[in-house]
C-alpha cells in the first residue's frame, strides 16, 4: 500500500502499532484494515468479517 495515498488516521494507527513505512507498503488492504481495527481494539477478525465489509460496500453502491 502506498502510505502517501492512505487515509491519515489509518496511517497514524499503523505507525502507532509499530509498523514502519516499508512494512506498511508491503501490506495488502486487508492486512492494513485488520491492523487498523486491532489498534482500535477490534480483535480476532476472520475472513467472514472482511467478506461482510465487501458486502456492505456493495450494498452502499446500489443505493
Amino acid at each position: 500500500m502506498n502510505s502517501r495515498n492512505m487515509d491519515a488516521a489509518c496511517l497514524r494507527a499503523l505507525r502507532r502499532r509499530g509498523h514502519s513505512d516499508s512494512s506498511i507498503a508491503a501490506m495488502t488492504p486487508e492486512e492494513a484494515f485488520c491492523e487498523y481495527c486491532a489498534y482500535h481494539g477490534i480483535m480476532n477478525l476472520n475472513p467472514g468479517t472482511l467478506e461482510m465489509l465487501d458486502k456492505l460496500r456493495g450494498d452502499a453502491g446500489r443505493q
